[in-house]
């Protein structure tokens, strides 16, 4: 019992001491104190680092008398803030109330050589971390996020170098990933998408610059994509569709200005294009169709702005000139002419009323030229419309073209 009095008083005398030579000697106010324990150990340190009179710093040791733990009250309010765990002096765990309220928000986790390997965060203040940052080396490769708070990821991105390389999001927040996006040197170079949340992706989009360059779809689920679309500027200017899931393109469509200017369609879904349609201001004005398959049209079809036809050319000898010209008023035929012997010139006229013919016309060999546009091939209109250059037009014969319409008059 002697001895363990005796012992008391050493510690006390010891800890009497420690005050005394961790006070500061201008003002003789205590900034540290030690406390130890029944062998002499340091158990727990206190500090006062700003000078205050107040203790904002406490430091617990182990009973080899390696650091344990430190807590640090950084705004002096008398609280921690501050909370650094070690495992045999090695810092193992940072915990940090970042709004200096008690509450811990931040969490930042060591690797045993001392460099953060993973950082978690409050960001909503409910107390559970929805913000993870992985290190690798001291740089971030990795961060994941809880959007809406649920306790499941819905938003993961991928860094090399510093810069995003993949991003992976749940649209639905369901936590299941279907959209990943992709990126070289810090810019979006492709994105896919599984739109339907179905497993599988739908979506592609392809990026230049940062910008939409192509967009593919797979409508019918196969996995395959049936729908491309193409931009310039960030402004659609091509679409081609599989529309029947046979994996071949049937249709294809040009836009200008955001408007549907031109359309080729495999209207048999043979494999060959066979109708063109074109639009002027979103409203159809002409159709072309190859009718016989050869891969040249050779009939033509206009409309008015209501969407009823006006006139209609056709090529029936296949040399891509027009023979057959026909005329309709309030959407009834009314005049068809003909070019016989397919010299360019109308041999024939024939009126018509109510869908009967009421009159004829044999013309002279001197009658009025075409002033029709040659008919173009397929493969012309596809290379046209592809380099935004369509076949040339060869330009009308006024003169007959006036002959023409006074005649019909």
């Amino acid at each position: 019992m002697a001895k363990q009095e005796a012992l008391k008083r050493s510690l006390l005398l010891l800890t009497l001491l420690a005050g005394l030579l961790a006070t500061s000697p201008a003002s003789g106010q205590v900034v540290a104190r030690f406390f130890y324990d029944e062998k002499g150990n340091v158990v727990r340190q206190e500090r006062d680092t700003n000078g205050d009179g107040k203790m904002d710093r406490w430091i617990y040791y182990d009973s080899e008398g390696k650091i344990e733990r430190v807590e640090q009250d950084e705004d002096f309010d008398g609280k921690p803030d501050l909370w650094l765990y070690y495992e045999k002096g090695k810092l193992q765990r940072e915990n940090v109330s970042s709004k200096r309220h008690g509450h811990i928000d931040l969490w930042y986790f060591f690797d045993s050589q001392g460099q953060v390997e993973r950082k978690e965060q409050d960001t909503n203040g409910d107390g559970k971390p929805d913000l993870w940052v992985f290190y690798e080396n001291n740089q971030p490769v990795r961060n994941e996020e809880d959007r809406n708070f649920d306790g499941k990821v819905d938003r993961a991105a991928t860094l090399q170098g510093g810069k995003i390389s993949r991003v992976e999001e749940s649209a639905n927040g369901n936590g299941k990933m279907d959209s990943f996006s992709y990126f070289q040197n810090g810019q979006l170079v492709r994105k896919e998408i599984d739109r339907k949340h179905a497993g599988r992706i739908d979506l592609w989009g392809y990026y230049r610059e940062g910008r939409l360059v192509r967009q593919e779809e797979d409508l019918n689920g196969d996995g395959k994509a049936d729908r491309v679309l193409y931009f310039q500027g960030e402004e659609l200017v091509r679409r081609e569709e599989d529309s029947r899931g046979k994996g071949r393109i049937d249709l294809i469509e040009f836009f200008s200005q955001g408007k549907l200017a031109r359309r080729l369609m495999d209207s048999k879904g043979e494999g060959k294009f066979d109708s063109l349609y074109v639009f002027k201001d979103g409203k159809l004005v002409r159709e072309e169709r190859d009718t016989d398959g050869d891969g040249v049209f050779d009939l033509r079809i206009f409309f008015d702005e209501n969407g009823q036809e006006l006139r209609q050319e056709a090529d029936t000898n296949r040399d891509r000139r027009v023979d057959v010209w026909v005329t309709y008023r309030d959407g009834k035929r009314s005049l068809q002419e003909e070019d016989l012997n397919f010299n360019g010139r109308i041999d024939a006229r024939y009126f018509f009323k109510d869908g009967e013919v009421v009159k004829q016309e044999q013309v002279a060999e001197a009658g009025p030229g075409s002033p029709a546009l040659p008919f173009a091939s397929i493969e012309d209109e596809l290379r046209g419309a592809a380099t935004g250059v369509m076949p040339e037009e060869k330009k009308i014969d006024t003169t007959a073209a006036k002959e023409q319409e006074a005649v019909k008059q």
